[in-house]
């Protein structure tokens, strides 16, 4: 769960820290106060989108840093594959750093980490739901996920097994579109022709993996051969041929030493030592005599080298980036015109393996139809019962199925979602019939049911209330408050039918000081809560009565909490 949220020079944001708690935590505030302020911040650090306008007018750079306390197994996984310490129950902090020329850094635990793992992590800790997610349910090709999370550990192995069959399905047809392409016995002709052309180029250039490398060293070697011949010249003369070379100079070195070793024999070991220096000196001198005298002065050689490498650098260009890639390309261009020349056989092998595999593939797409009726029946009457507590009782879903033509990443199923929220009225598809509170509702509902599925500790509802007063205002407050007790609950309201089931409310407020704007935000106390309750019933004329009903209602709410 989120343990605190900080954030620092982000939009109207000077500086706000907020402690969230267990339960339900409800935010308020008149409207343009800055209550989206938190859920950007918010996810920002779940890897969200960065604007340069998130930065506050006249600073440099911003910070949002979120503490979580972390209960989710996956999470430490992830972490530590990451190389990021991490263990249960420890405290968990992201932070996002946003500067004014754009630049922005993403940190797990202080340790730098990219967008895409960021997002992943989020996902696991934090479930933002706000008026886009309502929006989604409007896309049907999405209802398929949503009914395959609603059944996750059931269909999740099976849906595996489909994949692997699919994967080779998918490779087989694509090879027979390959091999039936629509060409004309011209352009296969040609295509023959060229592919021959090329492995015969190839061939002939008689490749050898490592030779470039080869080729390169010894042409270096062959353009410095006078450099090195002149040098190791020199080095032979003074070790071994000039009038004062280093051999007879430590030879009579040695004869100097001889003449006094039986004197002190202690000069005995710079005797030894010296004549041993000798017989190594006089080694690498015939050695460096013997390497100079077959240096090749040879141009014909240089220019063999040279041919060679153009040659190569040739190839290179019209068939890869090395020798390797090279002859991998060669094979597959091998292959190439072995199905073209036989392609009839081929083909009709390829038909014959795709009917076999197609079989089984039906098989498991059925197993998986079987599947996710059941979880449909399920999901149907979760969704009934608690749109039901959610003062819908006369609505009907069902999931529709209709089978694709073509088997998907997912089977052949259609799936769509349809409902019908009055008596008489046929079923619908979700999105042509139902209006913006009763979306909200329906999201709710499938939400409070995922939350019995996932591992995310915390929820995040963002305009949840949208469409709704009143009793349903009453109703999903409720839910809310009940979601809360097995998760973590943040809601940003304006109605007071919601706000008083909260066990930590926050009030946000934006303020003028100096000709500059400021968004604060503060924890309420009990007496505080009954005013702001009192301000979301009459808005600003606040009166005796006002005060008196904001107690009632609040009181109502623990009364039906304890």
């Amino acid at each position: 769960m989120i343990l605190e949220m900080y954030i620092k020079n982000f939009a109207l944001a000077e500086e706000i820290r907020i402690d969230f708690e267990e339960g339900f935590n409800i935010l308020t505030g008149e409207t343009g106060s800055g209550k989206s302020i938190i859920i950007d911040a918010l996810n920002l650090c779940l890897g969200g989108r960065y604007d340069k306008s998130f930065v506050r007018k006249g600073t440099d750079k911003g910070l949002v840093e979120v503490t979580f306390n972390v209960t989710n197994e996956k999470v430490i996984k992830e972490l530590l594959e990451c190389g990021i310490d991490a263990s249960l129950d420890d405290n968990l902090i992201i932070s996002r750093e946003i500067h004014s020329d754009g630049k922005n850094i993403s940190r797990i635990n202080g340790r730098n980490v990219r967008i895409s793992f960021l997002k992943t992590i989020g996902s696991l800790l934090v479930d933002v739901h706000s008026q886009h997610q309502n929006q989604v349910l409007f896309n049907k090709d999405k209802h398929i996920e949503f009914l395959d999370i609603y059944g996750h550990h059931r269909i999740e192995p099976e849906k595996k097994e489909y994949l692997n069959i699919y994967e080779k399905y998918f490779d087989l047809k694509k090879e027979i579109d390959s091999l039936t392409e629509n060409k004309d016995d011209i352009q296969i002709a040609r295509e023959i022709d060229l592919l021959k052309f090329q492995i015969n180029e190839i061939e002939e250039a008689n490749l050898t993996i490592g030779e470039y490398e080869q080729l390169l060293k010894e042409r270096e070697l062959h353009r410095n051969s006078e450099k090195i011949y002149t040098s190791l010249n020199s080095s032979y003369s003074n070790l071994y041929e000039s009038n004062y070379n280093a051999f007879d100079l430590i030879s009579k070195g040695i004869q100097d030493l001889k003449n006094v070793v039986n004197i002190d024999e202690r000069l005995e070991q710079f005797h030894t030592s010296l004549e041993e220096i000798m017989y190594t000196l006089q080694d690498i001198s015939k050695d460096i005599r013997d390497y100079k005298e077959n240096i090749d002065f040879d141009i014909k050689s240089l220019d063999d080298i040279e041919i060679r490498i153009d040659t190569i650098n040739n190839i290179k260009r019209k068939y890869g980036n090395s020798i390797q890639e090279i002859l991998e390309y060669k094979e597959k261009i091998m292959k190439r015109l072995e199905d073209i020349e036989n392609r009839d056989e081929k083909i009709l092998e390829s038909k014959e393996k795709l009917t076999k595999i197609e079989s089984v593939l039906n098989q498991k797409s059925e197993k998986i139809t079987s599947i996710r009726k059941e979880i449909a029946n399920e999901l149907e009457t979760d969704i009934f019962e608690q749109l039901k507590s959610l003062n819908m009782e006369n609505v009907v879903f069902k999931v529709g199925f209709r089978k694709k033509e073509e088997y998907s990443l997912t089977g052949k199923d259609s799936i769509e979602f349809m409902i019908s929220f009055n008596i008489g009225e046929d079923l619908m598809p979700i999105y042509k019939v139902a209006s913006g509170g009763e979306m909200s509702r329906f999201m709710l509902a499938f939400k409070t049911i995922l939350s019995d599925i996932d591992k995310v500790n915390t929820l995040v509802f963002d305009e949840i209330d949208t469409g709704i007063s009143g009793i349903a205002a009453e109703i999903v407050g409720k839910k809310l408050k009940d979601i809360s007790y097995k998760k973590q609950v943040i809601s940003i309201t304006h109605l007071p039918q919601i706000a008083v089931n909260a066990n930590s409310h926050f009030r946000i407020e934006k303020v003028i000081q100096e000709s500059r704007t400021y968004t604060k935000i503060e924890k309420l106390t009990p007496k505080e809560k009954i005013q702001e309750i009192a301000r979301l019933i009459s808005g600003s004329n606040i009166t005796e009565k006002t005060i008196e009903h904001a107690k009632e209602i609040l009181q109502i709410a623990q009364n039906k909490d304890a």
